[in-house]
């Protein structure tokens, strides 16, 4: 092995612990105020052996990542994949048994806890070529680690959408079959019985790359950029309607995120780049974009993503596509204010193909972008919460609740408990979230003793799946998250 092979030393790092990380020391948290209190702080950066330009969170406290096939083409026709353990830094390498070049692929969820990936890149061309789709579709299954491959679709997709319905089932939506084709229908596969569709006509449209395609509680999917205007695709009309036009118009690479409750969304930045911010409530009669408090920071490329109580962090990004200036401070956007407040500044640069993931204890992983010195590093955020004093401590949660059921658990700190949430695990791209859901429950306490009711209307709130079970307190701290599936 050489130092010239970056391949080859990659590999060496698998089986590592990624001994940068504070994983101990994070889980400790002060009583006395510090800066910490307001703005957070970051980690060292740590090697993750590759460049995590795809990551999802799953049910096993690992991270799915992978990037680009980087070989020459006709030779190296094979992405990059690999794991990440939150809780001991462990890295292990996740290969494909076919050549398969995954970058700029679709990925959501399954209901089981397994890894669906659609589309990608053409692995005979290297990264030489842009805009060529493919019809594979591949499974991963975090607890046996295996690769497994599905139905293939219809229709080629370079840069598609999959957004994961309340009853199993993915729609996949846009991407290009080859440069300057549009991939237009919108294609549906059934993990029960492992088949893919192609919907009605009516279903077809010319959404683009990567469309923000978001499952509403109504069962409706929002379409909320980066084109100017926002539409809703009802699964089951099979038909789309138009719903308002942005304030600022479109917004190029702009953040989307959506906020608890899964029925309103914000967007921030992207375009030229701007500072502004919009929300779109689509529990209005008439929904129509709102102004909110503007960002303290012009940005494009950065990532958003939703806390424990409530707040979305916006990572990353810059001024300028698409490495070039940097913006290395993040910012919280609080939805009961409307207002941001910059937080600690991170070393790396996440602009272009970066992510970041909410972890179970509260931490957000921040990854990616494929230039630069640190871009195969990550970093972990310990947002201010975790410093405002001892976090609660939740015991006894159940494996797997209903949707409608009652998810019973123990706390010692029962009393101080001031928000119970559900939160899906993330699976972020090109700054894009689609699985990423919180859902605050209504609950009650009885001694140490805390009964949390899980809706089951409206029917699409609540998907089926694993989810992160969050405790916060008075003081804003949420507890460590236990992993309870919804079926």
């Amino acid at each position: 092995m050489t130092k010239t092979d970056p391949k080859l030393r990659r590999r060496a790092l698998i089986g590592t612990a990624a001994a940068a990380v504070p994983i101990t020391a994070a889980l400790r948290y002060s009583d006395t105020a510090s800066a910490n209190d307001l703005v957070g702080a970051w980690s060292a950066p740590f090697d993750m052996g590759g460049v995590a330009i795809h990551a999802t969170l799953m049910h096993t406290d690992e991270v799915l990542f992978f990037q680009y096939v980087e070989g020459q083409a006709g030779v190296d026709r094979t992405s990059y994949v690999a794991t990440w353990n939150w809780k001991t830094g462990q890295l292990r390498q996740a290969n494909f048994t076919d050549p398969r070049d995954v970058f700029c692929a679709a990925h959501n969820v399954l209901p089981d806890g397994r890894v669906f990936i659609a589309g990608g890149h053409d692995p005979n061309t290297g990264k030489k070529q842009d805009a060529l789709g493919v019809v594979e579709c591949d499974i991963f299954d975090p607890v046996t680690r295996t690769w497994t491959r599905t139905t293939p679709m219809k229709q080629k997709r370079w840069y598609p959408t999959s957004v994961g319905l309340a009853d199993g089932r993915t729609l996949i939506f846009g991407g290009t079959a080859s440069p300057g084709v549009n991939s237009t229908t919108v294609e549906e596969y059934n993990p029960a019985t492992n088949t893919m569709r192609t919907l009605p006509t009516t279903a077809n449209k010319s959404v683009g790359q990567y469309p923000r395609m978001f499952l509403l509680a109504n069962g409706r999917v929002l379409m909320a950029g980066p084109a100017a205007t926002a539409n809703t695709f009802d699964p089951t009309t099979n038909r789309w309607a138009t719903v308002a036009s942005m304030i600022s118009g479109k917004r190029s690479h702009g953040a989307v995120a959506l906020l608890p409750g899964a029925m309103s969304v914000l967007t921030a930045g992207g375009g030229a780049p701007v500072r502004t911010a919009e929300l779109l409530d689509m529990s209005q009669a008439t929904p129509r974009w709102r102004s909110t408090g503007s960002m303290t920071y012009a940005r494009m490329l950065s990532e958003p993503v939703v806390l424990p109580d409530g707040k979305v962090l916006v990572v990353g990004g810059g001024a300028a596509f698409k490495y070039t200036r940097p913006v290395k401070i993040p910012e919280m956007y609080d939805p009961a204010t409307g207002t941001w407040t910059a937080m600690a500044a991170h070393q790396a640069s996440r602009m272009y193909h970066a992510t970041a993931l909410l972890l179970p204890d509260g931490r957000v992983l921040s990854a990616g972008q494929d230039n630069g010195s640190l871009a195969r590093y990550g970093e972990i955020y310990s947002p201010p919460y975790l410093f405002k004093g001892a976090r609660p401590v939740i015991t006894g949660t159940p494996a797997s609740v209903t949707r409608g059921g009652q998810l019973v658990f123990d706390s010692v700190d029962a009393g101080s408990l001031s928000r119970v949430v559900l939160i899906r695990p993330g699976s972020t791209t090109h700054e894009i979230d689609t699985n990423q859901r919180s859902i605050p429950l209504s609950f009650t306490v009885s001694g140490s003793t805390v009964t949390a009711q899980v809706p089951s209307t409206p029917a699409a709130l609540v998907l089926p799946g694993y989810y992160m079970l969050f405790a916060v307190n008075t003081a804003g701290v949420p507890s460590v998250a236990p992993w309870v599936r919804v079926v």
